[in-house]
């Protein structure tokens, strides 16, 4: 996957006209900008792209259905992201 993040990071700093390594650290920084707030509940909208929602799960108890084992599974947040309207139409199936 590090290829693939690589291959991105350098199209987009061509595209940008900067060297690779600006275009990694602006990609890290806007990274850590991302994690930062969704990591305090916020959503974050990026227009003509998409959104990112952040969803708390608290903790919870679950059982094995075969053995009976019961594991505490801890409290995290899943994000969801909901592409925009330009990025749809670029989408394959986009119905």
């Amino acid at each position: 996957m590090m290829a693939d993040t690589d291959n991105i990071t350098s199209k987009a700093s061509a595209a940008a006209g900067c060297d690779p390594a600006q275009g990694a650290a602006l990609a890290e920084a806007f990274a850590a900008a991302l994690r930062e707030r969704l990591s305090m509940l916020e959503s974050v909208a990026i227009p003509g792209f998409g959104s990112f929602t952040p969803v708390k799960h608290e903790e919870r108890v679950e059982t094995d259905a075969e053995s009976g084992r019961r594991t505490l599974l801890p409290p995290h947040i899943a994000v969801n992201f909901i592409p925009g309207s330009k990025l749809r139409k670029l989408l394959p199936n986009n119905e």
